[in-house]
């Protein structure tokens, strides 16, 4: 076997006094006595999630390190598939670590430098017992081993980072799940930060891999964007302040180039025509990452459209197995649950209750339908679980003569206050201007004027302003705006009715679902509803839809409806507001297509939808939307503004990329071409 010659390496290592490892070659640390240890595990171990995907991954999960050095984030991964092994009662999948080291450290040096961690000692054995016992400039080209009863294969590569990686083949999705960048700085070793290794990373990355490192160099950030790493900058610990992370989801090697959404430099100043639940996470989220945000809306306070109503449920959709909507929105509710509780936890308070949700099974479909949920276990319990008649009458704290499907995490929330203080969490930022009765009626794009591209001309009742980056979130109002007709975008009408409170209702203690739905009481009212009226854009509230209301309570619940006993006199309001609704009834999230651009790129996908597509998505620039959250914005909106603040900042999406299309604006003409519903002009 051919050897290397590493001469002018490893005889130039020496150790503190506190045992230290120090190389002179680039006058750097291996790792810091006192804190190396805990930040190599939080940097690489816990950054990469490497516990939680190992227990996930079905097939061979791979991490690819530059710069082996002593060998601690080997033994720390190690260590990390020990730990998740013993959280679940099957195999794991094997774990496959592949690193490249020029400058290789003797098997004496990596003994002296290892046993500063006695906590690592049984691993560290096994590392050093099968490392190569070879003299300075004798290493072989590469080096294998396996560990933990064959489960753990460790790849090593005696030579420059680029050239060593060169050498792997990738596979058809690509080869590595994560990313140890490591090594010394690209101040210290510069030769090692080459353009070169980011092409061999970009050509090896699976779709979503993630990448973390120490360094926040502003070349290597740069360097990661253009290969397709979406980065954020995050606070790491001990004597490192700050670290990166990166996912891989905008690999321009991809062949799917309609699914690449546009890159955009972050902006300073973003503006959001809307007011209620969509505009107030918009805003939130952007402000969190340090945007300036003005929102125009067209009332004269918040939260006066869909977001209005006295009380709202937040649950998931589910479906009996896993499927697309399914998956988006057992994730989108998490979220929720998850933001919802962050504002209130800030003091800003809001009626509420994470009182569950029952949905009755009081027909036969329905009854075959929770038989098949609870078969199937396709969800966790503490989302969704059946139960039988008593035991919902228990949960729900009146009688019911049905078992049914109980969402225990779910609950209650008034609308109108949540987003309020939203708003208001926003405000706190000092970066939220809101302009209320000032509706925008019409924009206009502006010629470019600088590299952020175009900026757009607002038209309103109170004249005319300027945006440089537009989001547009107004829900069904936002039909109109022109450059938004080509998408399938409708408005369905909703009557929701408020019902006064009495003593065979008022202790009903969790959300209660049929075709329609029945609230606990907040304020000495209960909501019903709600109505379901496709091309009615009339939202003045009609007597016919309250008496529709209380039938569809009767017909699905009687017995409890003539416990209640509600009548006409007991309504104390009700409200008809429009959903902004999409055609597969998932929310559109991201920049706004150019339709006639998209049918001139793409036409082959008419022919063959697997056609392979590099270029990227022609969208209208600058123009965003998050719009079609329906009759679940509540549950969606926190994700969606999510996704829309990523894509603004270019941080990583919460999403993975075929999850990202399935909301992305683009994909209904994508569809379309595909479908041979449109042809190029």
């Amino acid at each position: 076997m051919k050897k290397l010659d590493k001469t002018n390496n490893s005889n130039k290592l020496s150790y503190h006094k506190d045992g230290t490892p120090y190389c002179q070659n680039f006058d750097d640390i291996y790792f810091d006595s006192e804190s190396g240890y805990l930040q190599s595990d939080f940097v690489f171990i816990q950054k990469n999630q490497i516990c939680s995907r190992l227990q996930a991954a079905k097939k061979t999960f791979t991490v690819a390190e530059t710069g082996f050095g002593t060998g601690l984030n080997f033994l720390l991964t190690l260590q990390a598939y020990q730990k998740a092994q013993q959280a679940l009662s099957q195999p794991l999948a094997p774990l496959h670590f592949i690193s490249v080291e020029k400058y290789p450290l003797t098997k004496a040096q990596l003994i002296q430098s290892l046993s500063l961690f006695p906590q690592l000692q049984p691993l560290t054995s096994a590392l050093t017992h099968n490392y190569p016992d070879c003299a300075t400039g004798e290493f072989p080209q590469s080096f294998k081993a396996t560990f933990l009863n064959g489960q753990v294969s460790l790849t090593l590569i005696f030579e420059d980072a680029a050239h060593g990686f060169s050498s792997l083949k990738s596979l058809q999705h690509g080869l590595v799940d994560a990313w140890y960048l490591d090594g010394f700085s690209p101040a210290k070793n510069p030769e090692m930060w080459s353009k070169d290794l980011f092409s061999q990373i970009g050509r090896l990355s699976k779709e979503q891999a993630t990448l973390t490192t120490f360094t926040v160099a502003g070349f290597v950030k740069r360097q990661l964007r253009d290969i397709g790493f979406r980065l954020e900058k995050i606070p790491a610990q001990g004597k490192k302040k700050e670290m990166m992370l990166g996912v891989m989801q905008s690999n321009p090697l991809t062949n799917k180039g309609y699914q690449l959404r546009p890159r955009i430099i972050k902006p300073q100043h973003v503006s959001i025509i809307g007011g209620g639940i969509a505009s107030a996470c918009a805003a939130y989220a952007l402000t969190k990452q340090g945007v300036k945000v003005t929102l125009y809306c067209k009332d004269s306070s918040l939260a006066q459209g869909g977001s209005s109503n006295a009380i709202g449920a937040l649950y998931p959709l589910l479906h009996q197995q896993k499927d697309d909507i399914s998956s988006f929105y057992q994730q989108a509710f998490w979220r929720a649950k998850s933001l919802y509780s962050e504002i209130a936890e800030q003091g800003y308070s809001f009626a509420h209750q994470w009182c569950g949700l029952l949905e009755v099974s009081y027909k036969e479909a329905l009854i075959k339908r929770q038989q098949a949920f609870e078969e199937l276990n396709t969800w966790p319990t503490n989302l969704i679980h059946g139960v039988n008649a008593k035991q919902a009458s228990d949960l729900a704290n009146i009688d019911l003569p049905y078992g049914g499907l109980f969402m225990p995490k779910a609950g209650w929330i008034s609308p109108q206050e949540l987003v309020k203080q939203v708003f208001n969490a926003a405000k706190a930022t000092n970066r939220l201007k809101v302009m209320t009765d000032t509706h925008i009626t019409k924009i206009r794009q502006l010629a470019s004027t600088n590299e952020n591209g175009p900026s757009w001309s607002l038209t309103s009742n109170q004249g005319e302003y300027n945006a440089s980056v537009l989001v547009i979130c107004g829900g069904a109002d936002a039909i109109s705006i022109e450059q938004l007709k080509p998408l399938p975008l409708t408005a369905t009408r909703g009557q929701v009715t408020s019902m006064k409170s009495n003593k065979q209702i008022s202790k009903l203690s969790t959300v209660i679902c049929h075709k329609g739905y029945l609230t606990p009481e907040n304020k000495g009212i209960h909501c019903i509803g709600a109505t379901f009226q496709k091309n009615d854009t009339n939202i003045t509230t009609v007597k016919a839809d309250d008496g529709y209301n209380l039938t569809m309570l009767d017909k699905c619940l009687p017995a409890l409806s003539s416990t209640i006993n509600w009548q006409e006199q007991d309504i104390s309001s009700s409200k008809a507001r429009l959903r902004c609704m999409s055609q597969d009834h998932l929310p559109l999230v991201g920049a706004v297509p150019n339709v006639k651009e998209h049918i001139a790129a793409y036409p082959h996908l008419a022919k063959d939808k697997n056609w392979k597509y590099k270029q990227a998505a022609p969208c209208i620039d600058n123009l965003y939307l998050l719009l079609g959250l329906g009759a679940r914005g509540l549950c969606s909106a926190p994700l969606a503004a999510d996704i829309l603040a990523a894509e603004l900042c270019n941080t990583p999406y919460p999403l993975d990329n075929q999850m990202l299309f399935n909301l992305s604006p683009n994909r209904f003409i994508i569809r379309d071409i595909i479908k041979r519903k449109v042809t190029e002009e």
